[in-house]
């Protein structure tokens, strides 16, 4: 089975490492955005809901999200004001700003735009479009870490910026959120979390569980991944618990720091595998949007709703360990026609930086085959 994601292993030399990397990190991602601040969080979600209540939001005003997301934001949003899910650009998964001014009223206060899968928004435009209506901008680079070494349209044109550490990300220490802020706000609560080794614990289980569902033919892998690792994420990804702040022990300050050296490697290798699927693919297969500072979080095709089951049925048996997020909207059905239609059609390849050029290759001759068998 190949793997739709990569989990970073844990060896020794990451976890007792120590040094200058270490002990600046986070502060690392200040030197590539506009923020003069990083907090670190339990998780992504609390950074958001934080960001929110730092803001001065409160349930009468209303935030303009993407609808096509994670089921995460929507609810870090409800626990502080109201979301307004705005459909997404047409062939595309970021927020589609013309139907944004549609739903702007005088209750509005913030957007909170997504680099969905690595794909840089145009954040000058949503700056602008932010500007025009007096709205806050809470950046979400949940899957951008990587395209922040590329694009400075990550972290320069917002009031906010939030990370993820979640353990599927390419720097993770298991959970963690990352929170850039300007100069001027005042954590109100911070904590220390024990049970750091707990933390690296759960990390090495789940790898351990990844391993071995990856091992397995797809027809054993397909229905276990659907009935305990998806209902995990699914579960995980909407309970929002604590905003309190979460101090980075040293041990995890050394793994996301040795992580973080990597990843400028580790997103070439994603792009070189993105281009090869971008020249190799069946042509009537449609490909992500192209950007050339995409990070490719994940590679996500668009295929038929009438076939994308039976094609993703037709991976998995053949080892190729595909996914369909996001399945859903955060809006109700048919109140946003082009998230919905990207709901129904969308299929990630594997494309992290585990795999080699064989690999890759591989993926492109089993897409093909499988397609032609379902189309």
């Amino acid at each position: 089975m190949i793997a739709v994601t990569e989990h970073v292993a844990l060896e020794p030399a990451d976890v007792v490492r120590s040094g200058d990397a270490a002990e600046a990190f986070p502060d690392v991602f200040l030197e590539r955005t506009a923020f003069e601040r990083a907090l670190t969080f339990p998780t992504g979600r609390a950074a958001l809901w934080y960001a929110l209540e730092d803001a001065g939001l409160d349930p009468t005003d209303e935030v303009l999200i993407p609808s096509f997301t994670d089921l995460s934001v929507k609810r870090a949003v409800e626990r502080v004001a109201r979301p307004v899910p705005v459909d997404v650009e047409p062939g595309g998964y970021n927020i589609d700003l013309d139907d944004a001014e549609e739903r702007v009223t005088d209750r509005t206060a913030a957007i909170v735009p997504t680099h969905l899968w690595g794909e840089p928004i145009d954040m000058e435009a949503v700056a602008a479009f932010a500007a025009e209506h007096g709205l806050l901008v809470i950046e979400d680079g949940a899957h951008a870490l990587g395209t922040t070494y590329t694009s400075d349209l990550v972290g320069r044109y917002s009031d906010y910026c939030l990370f993820s550490f979640r353990f599927t990300k390419e720097v993770t220490a298991y959970k963690g959120g990352l929170l850039l802020l300007p100069d001027g706000s005042t954590p109100s609560r911070s904590r220390r979390e024990k049970g750091d080794r707990l933390s690296l614990a759960k990390l090495g289980g789940i790898m351990a569980l990844s391993g071995v569902l990856e091992s397995m033919p797809g027809r054993l892998y397909h229905p276990l991944r659907n009935r305990v690792l998806n209902p995990y994420f699914r579960t995980s990804a909407g309970r929002v618990t604590d905003v309190e702040l979460r101090q980075l022990s040293a041990r995890e300050r050394s793994l996301l720091a040795e992580q973080y050296e990597r990843l400028d490697d580790r997103v070439r290798i994603r792009r070189r595998h993105a281009s090869r699927y971008d020249e190799l693919l069946d042509e009537t297969l449609e490909r992500p949007p192209s950007n050339p500072d995409h990070g490719y979080f994940r590679y996500s095709l668009r295929v038929p709703a009438s076939k994308r089951d039976s094609l993703y049925c037709a991976l998995q048996r053949r080892g190729i360990g595909c996914s369909k997020s996001y399945s859903y909207t955060v809006s109700p059905s048919g109140e946003c026609p082009e998230a919905d239609r990207a709901a129904d059609r969308v299929l990630n390849l594997p494309v992290h930086a585990g795999l080699d050029d064989e690999d890759a290759e591989r993926i492109v001759d089993v897409v093909n085959a499988a397609w032609v068998e379902v189309a």
